[in-house]
């Protein structure tokens, strides 16, 4: 419950006054979600992404490994393949996510299943790893080891990598039902675990999402104010373990093999693509706060920085992506702009 917990409080929807038409729950990539469709085609447009939801499971997942009947997910299949032997990359999710490792310098990584599972973190076992198993760990990260054949679309994996494409998972299935509602003429809210998309307007008004006071993410220190925009937020909260007084965090630095020190408690994206803001949010947190404000302003990326002083920070492209709104002030945060 707590991980599920951790899930889904990072962005806290604030509700607005209008009715939903219709809406789903259910549980999928390991957290909680939830569909609102308003409009005359909610409750099929809602079924159609549940389902879809699932099936993207079934290709992303690394843990499915044709157990019970189940089919083997892509993902599982790619890693458990033998050295240099590929597969077709369905729908292009692992050429998406070489790219965007690219694009932020290997700061947002794909490759980093064998340190995830050595930490634990968010097992019932976590631990603090010995350097020389993170040494190991760290031999087989890098997306350079996903080797991509521009021919025939084939993708294998050199190095003794493996894939973790948990981390930009949500981001895809929050685009790929985003557009779901948009065939079906519809607007709505997709609240998939920390990933949140507001399609459309909410009866003609802005969705207002809440951003997680770190310190307790039941209550929320800003809001913003969207339409057809992701949200989606990263934090240290999130998943954790403490060990001699030192919280251990489940974004990892993939230069150091250790959790991130940053200086950042959490940070948020907006942007029209989940799924690239998926993998922002992560980059950005490792990066910290000097480098994480000169790489949005030279990309254009809307980001909001909390920083482990509480503070709070926001790019220039944050005005042009939605209208947003301080509320930390009663909770020893300083709007630092």
């Amino acid at each position: 419950m707590k991980r599920l917990a951790a899930a889904v409080l990072p962005l806290l929807l604030l509700c607005g006054c209008a009715p939903k038409e219709y809406s789903t729950d259910f549980f999928a990539m390991d957290t909680f979600m939830s569909v609102t469709v308003l409009g005359e085609t909610g409750q099929d447009a809602a079924r159609q992404c549940e389902r879809r939801v699932n099936e993207l499971e079934g290709l992303l997942s690394r843990t499915r490994s044709g157990e019970n009947n189940a089919k083997a997910s892509a993902v599982y299949l790619i890693n458990h393949a033998p050295s240099g032997t590929g597969m077709v990359d369905e729908g292009g999710y692992i050429q998406t996510a070489k790219a965007l490792s690219e694009q932020t310098n290997g700061l947002f990584d794909p490759t980093t299943a064998r340190l995830t599972d050595l930490w634990g973190i968010g097992t019932d076992e976590p631990r603090v790893p010995a350097q020389s198993e993170i040494d190991e760990a760290l031999l087989t990260v890098g997306a350079a080891n996903i080797v991509v054949d521009q021919n025939s679309g084939f993708v294998s994996l050199a190095g003794g990598a493996q894939l973790d494409l948990g981390g930009i998972a949500k981001g895809i299935a929050a685009d790929e039902c985003a557009a779901i509602l948009r065939e079906a003429d519809a607007s709505g809210l997709l609240m998939l675990g920390g990933n949140i998309y507001a399609v459309g307007s909410n009866n003609g008004k802005p969705w207002r999402i809440g951003i997680a006071d770190p310190d307790n993410n039941v209550e929320y220190i800003a809001t913003v104010a969207v339409e057809d925009r992701s949200v989606v937020t990263s934090g240290d909260y999130e998943r954790y373990f403490e060990q001699d007084g030192k919280r251990y965090h489940h974004i990892f630095d993939p230069r150091t093999g250790y959790p991130a020190e940053s200086g950042l408690r959490g940070v948020t994206v907006i942007d029209e693509n989940s799924t690239r803001a998926d993998a922002f949010t992560t980059a950005l947190f490792v990066m910290g706060l000097e480098d994480g404000m000169a790489f949005c302003e030279a990309n254009g990326v809307a980001a909001v920085f909390i920083t482990s002083d509480k503070r709070v920070y926001t790019t220039p492209a944050v005005a042009k992506a939605c209208t947003f709104t301080f509320d930390g002030e009663d909770k020893g945060y300083t709007y630092a702009q």
